[in-house]
Order: C-alpha cells, then structure tokens, then sequence
C-alpha cells in the first residue's frame, strides 16, 4: 500500500457528525458521551420490564389466544370483502363468541391493580401539567366524551364498543412508554378520561381503568 493511500486509510471520521476531522494520533475521535448513550439505553429498557408488566403480557397473550380460538369458530371473510353488512356479521358473531368465553369477565382481568399503578403513573406523568398540555389535547381528539358520542358507549367488561363511534387518539410518546399491544388486534383508546382496552376485531371493551387522564 502506498503511503498516501495508508494515511487516507487512517483519516479520522466522526461517526456522528459524518464530518472528516483531523487528529494529531491518527485515530478515531469518539464522542464517549454518545458511545455510552448507546450502550447503556438497552439496560434502561430491559430494567424498565416490571413483574407487573410482565404480567400484564401474559394477560394479554391469553386474551388473544381465546379471541384466536373463538374466531376459527366463526365462518371467516373473503380477504377481499367490502360489504359492511358482512364484515358486521362476523364482527357481531366474533364478539358473542368471546362473551360467551368470557361470561364471567371483570374489571382487572387484564389490567391488574398491579399494572394499573403502574398505567397511572405512566399516563399522569405523560399528561400531567404545562408539560403534558398538549398530549392531553390530543386524547380529547376523537374522544366519545368530547364528541357527545360517550353516552352512547357502555363503560363495562364485555360491552360493545359501537362501530361509528369515534376512537380517542393516543399520544405517540405515550404509546412508546406501555407495553406494546398485539397490531389489529387490541388498541388503547380513552373514552371521557378513562383507559380502555379495546379489541378492535370484535369492537368490544376487554378491560379499563377509571380516571386515569389527570384534569390538568
């Protein structure tokens, strides 16, 4: 190799910046406090994975692998199939079936009162105060309770979640802080300020958790 090519070899880069810097030892500049941010944001993560959560995972699976179970009992839908009256049949008769699973269902099923302290300090901490101003605005969107629509909504275990009802926003930041849901299969969603868990296959209210949203 040449000695022009090896000192080209040996030209310093900073990773972060994409900018070519030179040094007097002809090594790579690293920015140690990014470097650390890197290596240590997993831990936080991994150690963020509460026993509580990891009941509430569990909670969930077994949800879903009744709402599965119920659903191969239910004569499926063309992948194709646009007819509204259709898609509500099977939607009807998918959340009978589950409330027939499920007759003796109640508040804290899913969201344990473990897993429920641990929402509530997640959600009040994301929409709490002058800081949280605007997640709170973005929860009032869509929201039966701000559309007039929430008396038309039956807050129970179990009860039907109207398919033209409205649906609250989240807040991404939010949903980025609770443990992930299955997609198309169950959604958080708040209606007035109370926390839902909806399953959005069979429109029906699974579990929730009462005033959760602070008024300011």
């Amino acid at each position: 190799m040449s000695k022009t090519a090896h000192n080209e070899s040996r030209a310093d880069v900073n990773v972060f910046s994409g900018q070519t810097m030179k040094c007097q030892s002809n090594y790579p500049i690293l920015n140690l406090g990014l470097l650390a941010l890197f290596i240590f944001r997993p831990m936080v993560f991994a150690q963020g994975e509460t026993q509580a959560v990891k009941d509430f995972n569990a909670r969930v699976k077994a949800y879903i692998e009744l709402q599965k179970r119920v659903s191969s009992n239910v004569p499926p839908l063309a992948t194709t199939e646009a007819d509204p009256a259709k898609i509500a049949i099977r939607t009807k008769a998918l959340a009978n079936g589950i409330r027939q699973a499920r007759a003796n269902a109640k508040p804290g099923d899913i969201f344990s009162p473990q897993i429920a302290q641990e929402f509530r300090q997640i959600i009040r901490g994301e929409l709490h105060g002058r800081a949280g101003a605007a997640s709170r605005e973005t929860v009032k969107t869509g929201n039966p309770a701000e559309e007039g629509t929430a008396d038309k909504i039956v807050l129970a275990v179990n009860a039907p979640y109207p398919d033209k009802a409205p649906r609250s926003s989240v807040p991404a930041s939010l949903l980025l802080k609770l443990p992930q849901l299955p997609k198309e299969r169950l959604e958080y969603r708040f209606l007035g300020r109370h926390l839902i868990l909806l399953d959005s296959m069979a429109n029906l209210i699974v579990d929730y958790i009462l005033d959760i949203v602070p008024k300011a």
